[in-house]
């Protein structure tokens, strides 16, 4: 029975997550051809540019408001979504029967909005249960976006609107049915201690490294795209390559996660990607026009990745330094949507310049190798760093800091006083039977010690431990902690 009822939720999240995704894709994703299909070429952009801006200036309104009012915005904001994305909706159909401008930039804003608390609170969905789940539960969704972008081939042009509010109301229907079905285990759960807010030195010692991969990835793709084809692609084209990121990306993940079983983080994949970025920008300017698709692919893959991995950094970081998801997330999806808006900007800017295709090619390959080379450098400058912090720590000066770092844990996972002292002896290098013998209890009972420190800590590993503690070590020499 219990096995049934997580297959349950695993469909519903993960087929709504899908629907989310086309549905975005359709309205916010940078689909040009589409609102020039829907709305006509000299109306499109009183759609995408307001809905464009107040995504952006939803997540920054839950960032801020989660810092001054946290009581009212750290929280699951589904009935905010309903009402914008229906009443957007409704105004929607009435500028298709009325052709009245106004209705259009009212839908976009109120459309926008709304995306923007359906992102959170399919962020909240995730974060339900073990980061396995979670895991699971986006890879599935990002795969199976495929079916939801089936939509627009099976009713053509004439339905659009039909097609993006069908999309609409079953990822609204299916993240009801999420949060519910966790509604009583949530209930079920020990009040947590209140959130602290993220502070300024939040920002610099824990988020400002992700942060500035993030604004790279979010400027490339849309540069990428434009310096490679000046003219946008056809909408099933568009199609094509969006769910092929989608897919490509569920697939990579997938092996990460579940066969290699590693973690990932943003400025880890960052480092990863940035020979695959830098090499696409250098074979740029000679590759001929008809494969430069290739390329497009490249940009669009990039952010739909860090995309997946941003979710799970945030749901990861948010529970470690016991801050509110959705300010967090709403801080990280700001930025990411913000960058892209820039890169959107930036693009249009080159393109419309008097200067010459090949100059405005050379001209965004330029400007994107120097940003993705700068942020490589703050990467590899932040890593000399921590590695001398680690070494620091390896120390017998640094003892006290390891004891210190584990009582902090203990406080905040809420470890018992024997789980205490096994994590102890655990970082200071102590095995299995080691332990046992200094406490005086059998190994088997140090192992179950064990299993119930990894279930409290969401680890998976003695070494997931250690790697944590060292990370601590770190941030309290005044480093920056590896896995931000």
């Amino acid at each position: 029975m219990a096995l049934a009822k997580g297959r349950f939720r695993f469909l519903i999240a993960a087929i709504g997550f899908a629907a989310f995704l086309a549905m975005n894709s359709f309205s916010l994703w940078g689909f040009s051809d589409l609102p020039q299909r829907a709305f006509g070429t000299d109306t499109s952009g009183y759609w995408t540019i307001p809905l464009q801006l107040s995504n952006v200036a939803t997540f920054l309104l839950y960032c801020m408001g989660s810092r001054i009012v946290p009581h009212l915005t750290n929280r699951i904001p589904f009935p905010e979504a309903v009402l914008l994305i229906s009443c957007g909706m409704i105004l929607l159909l009435g500028f298709f029967l009325s052709s009245n401008l106004p209705l259009l930039v009212a839908a976009g804003i109120l459309v926008g909005a709304g995306t923007t608390c359906c992102f959170i609170c399919w962020e909240h969905v995730f974060s339900f249960g073990s980061p396995l789940q979670g895991e699971h539960r986006i890879i599935a969704g990002s795969a199976a976006s495929i079916l939801a972008f089936a939509l627009l081939f099976s009713f053509g042009d004439g339905t659009l609107l039909f097609s993006v509010a069908l999309l609409a109301f079953v990822n609204l229907a299916l993240l009801y049915a999420s949060l519910a079905a966790e509604r009583r285990d949530l209930e079920e759960e020990p009040s947590a201690a209140p959130f602290k807010p993220a502070t300024l030195s939040d920002l610099k010692t824990r988020f400002g490294k992700p942060l500035l991969c993030i604004v790279m990835i979010g400027i490339i793709s849309p540069v990428l795209g434009g310096a490679a084809l000046p003219q946008p692609l056809a909408l099933e084209e568009s199609c094509l390559l969006v769910l092929s990121a989608n897919l490509l990306s569920a697939l990579i993940l997938g092996i990460i996660w579940f066969v290699f079983r590693r973690k990932t983080s943003i400025s880890r994949t960052y480092v990863i990607l940035f020979p695959l970025l830098v090499t696409a920008l250098l074979l740029l300017p000679f590759i001929a026009a008809p494969f430069r698709i290739a390329i497009i692919f490249i940009g669009s893959f990039s952010f739909t990745f860090f995309s997946i991995i941003m979710m799970v950094w945030c749901i990861t970081a948010a529970k470690q330094w016991h801050m509110g998801l959705t300010g967090v997330y709403a801080l990280f999806g700001g930025v990411t949507y913000g960058s892209r808006m820039v890169g959107l900007w930036l693009a249009s800017a080159i393109s419309g310049s008097s200067l010459s295709q090949e100059t405005q090619i050379f001209a965004s390959v330029a400007i994107l190798l120097y940003g993705c080379s700068l942020v490589m450098f703050v990467l590899a400058r932040k890593g000399a760093e921590k590695t001398a912090s680690d070494t620091s720590a390896a120390t017998p000066s640094g003892t006290d800091v390891l004891r210190e770092v584990c009582q902090q844990l203990v406080e905040e996972y809420g470890l018992s006083p024997r789980q205490s002292e096994v994590l102890d002896l655990l970082v200071h290098g102590y095995d299995v039977p080691s332990t046992a013998k200094k406490l005086f209890i059998s190994e088997n009972t140090v192992r179950t010690h064990m299993k119930k420190i990894y279930t409290l800590m969401d680890v998976h590993s003695k070494q997931e431990i250690i790697d944590a503690v060292n990370e601590r070590c770190g941030e309290r020499c005044g480093h920056e902690r590896p896995n931000s």
